[in-house]
């Protein structure tokens, strides 16, 4: 059913509108939603605006709803299907025709011959010899076990001092910024007064921001609610991941067992040189493998916002590890939503495959200078489609919309908010960001730990390098994935709290007065209730 918000402001207000707009400050469109301070949302049957008076106005805006199971843009789902079919089954074919005891037995030869090049065992430190299955188990084990560990921790630091933290986080930019500009301004003169500049932007973006942040914190606090209900997100992403490295190994089978065939070489030129058909061949498989990663990506983002959707109006069926609203949305998106997702991550994948394109061929003579142009324009033009893309996929994950209709309602969204809507997400991701940085940098020194405590390792202090770097590597992938998880939720609860504030405060009265006392401190002038997009539009730079 459509449901509609009126919006009422008094006299008072309009005259302030008048006032701004007299004075030439751009304003944007106000949209007050209903709330605990506006009263009940109108009817289901009253639809349209309130005529226009001098003691009000008013301004509808219309909510989604959840659409019934059902697939959406089939046709793309099925084409994503087709194309993972072939390369995999590609795969299993060339696979199967290897014989992998001669493979391992020859790399064995060649690790034996190796050896005897030195001096054969003798002639090999200790230092140089490669240490035992014991120290790759151990480095691998301790990364696994603490880098989730270490995110689960940071969530709950993150949720009791949001505030300080995202401070913290724009100051921690601000020094190494400062650094970098006075340790350059000795080797690069030029390069230190460019990051001299780009500090004192950040110091003045900092002063801009500083009384926003409180609300962005409120996002964060709510994001992290959500994560922490329903930890089995994690599994979801992790698995997603999984299916990703199987895929590029399969991928990688099938590329070059392809491409080295006769039929995709030129042989009328350069042995390097590609036929017609095996340039074609080879697009196509690049096409793939861009189109892959973007889909796996996009279904757990669109898993991550059912999950926010079910918690904010239905929080009992979003509160265990694998809850029901986990399995439900995961379900959702990687059947029914899976062409909206695919059709979305086509474009984009589109977008990159011809943008690589340009770039690789960016030492041709001829044009060289229109490429480079035209390839930093798609640049730009894939990043805009990445950042539609992704409010779209909230829209999916929440209401189970196909692509276009979705797409519609982030234009619709970004209207009736004011344009310059630049979210909340953009503080926070910051934060995200060094966190994960952190988090691997601890995992690493954890795994250098361990090592100095057992026996076997002692000998091999060049190895230890390489039981860091291991280390860093795994907490940041892992790290990432719930800092990713708190990203997409972070867009999620966005959407939400302007599309159902009362509902919010329904649920989780608790937060919603939080999120709403850090709106009105953020923008004390604005009369009304929680979201109006202003210049710091719907969220916070």
């Amino acid at each position: 059913m459509d449901t509609k918000y009126a919006v009422v402001h008094t006299a008072e207000a309009h005259a302030a509108l008048e006032t701004f707009v007299e004075e030439d400050i751009p304003v944007a469109a106000p949209v007050l939603v209903a709330s605990e301070f506006s009263g009940p949302p109108l009817p289901n049957n009253q639809k349209g605006s309130e005529p226009y008076t001098d003691d009000e106005i008013s301004i509808t805006w219309e909510k989604g709803e959840a659409q019934p199971a059902a697939f959406r843009d089939k046709w793309f789902a099925i084409a994503f299907a087709a194309q993972f079919v072939a390369v995999s089954t590609t795969a299993m074919v060339v696979a199967s025709t290897i014989s992998w005891a001669e493979l391992f037995s020859s790399t064995e030869s060649d690790s034996t011959t190796s050896n005897n090049d030195y001096g054969g065992d003798d002639g090999v430190s200790q230092e140089q010899a490669a240490p035992g299955i014991a120290f790759w188990v151990s480095i691998i084990g301790i990364s696994v076990l603490v880098a989730p560990v270490l995110s689960i921790f940071s969530m709950g630091l993150m949720s009791k001092n949001a505030i300080g933290m995202i401070t913290a986080s724009l100051w921690f930019s601000i020094i190494l910024c400062g650094l970098v500009a006075v340790f350059s301004i000795f080797v690069a003169p030029l390069v230190g007064i460019i990051y001299g500049i780009f500090t004192i932007c950040l110091v003045s973006y900092l002063k801009t921001v500083k009384h926003r942040i409180p609300y962005a914190a409120s996002n964060l606090k709510c994001s992290i609610s959500v994560l922490k209900s329903n930890l089995g997100l994690g599994l979801v992403a992790i698995g997603s991941m999984i299916g990703l490295v199987g895929y590029i190994l399969s991928w990688a089978v099938a590329f070059m067992f392809t491409m080295s065939l006769d039929v995709m070489k030129d042989n009328t030129g350069d042995d390097n040189d590609l036929s017609p058909l095996g340039g074609f061949v080879a697009c196509s498989f690049l096409l793939s493998f861009y189109w892959t990663h973007e889909v796996l990506r996009n279904i757990v983002r669109a898993t991550v916002s059912g999950v926010v959707g079910h918690w904010w109006f239905v929080p009992a069926e979003a509160a265990s590890f694998c809850s029901t609203a986990v399995m439900g949305s995961a379900t959702r998106a990687s059947s029914y939503s899976l062409g909206s997702i695919a059709f979305g991550s086509l474009i984009v994948a589109v977008l990159h495959l011809i943008r690589n394109t340009l770039h690789n061929a960016r030492n041709d003579r001829n044009g060289g200078i229109l490429r480079c142009i035209a390839a930093c324009i798609l640049a730009y033009i894939e990043a805009m489609v990445q950042y539609f893309n992704k409010w779209a996929y909230v829209y999916v994950g929440l209401y189970g919309y196909d692509y276009i209709e979705s797409g519609k309602r982030v234009m619709n969204l970004f209207k009736q908010r004011g344009w310059n809507v630049i979210i909340a997400d953009n503080l926070t991701n910051r934060l995200l960001g060094i966190m994960s940085l952190t988090i691997g940098i601890l995992t690493g020194l954890c795994t250098l730990l361990v090592t100095f405590f057992v026996e076997e390792f002692e000998s091999k202090q060049g190895w230890l390098g390489v039981g860091f770097f291991i280390g860093f590597v795994i907490g940041i992938v892992l790290s990432g994935i719930f800092m990713g998880l708190l990203s997409s939720a972070v867009d999620s609860v966005i959407v939400c709290f302007a599309e159902a504030p009362q509902e919010f405060n329904d649920t989780h009265p608790e937060l919603a007065q939080e999120m709403n006392q850090t709106w009105k401190d953020a923008w004390p002038d604005v009369v009304g209730t929680v979201i109006v997009g202003l210049g710091g539009g719907l969220g916070v730079v």
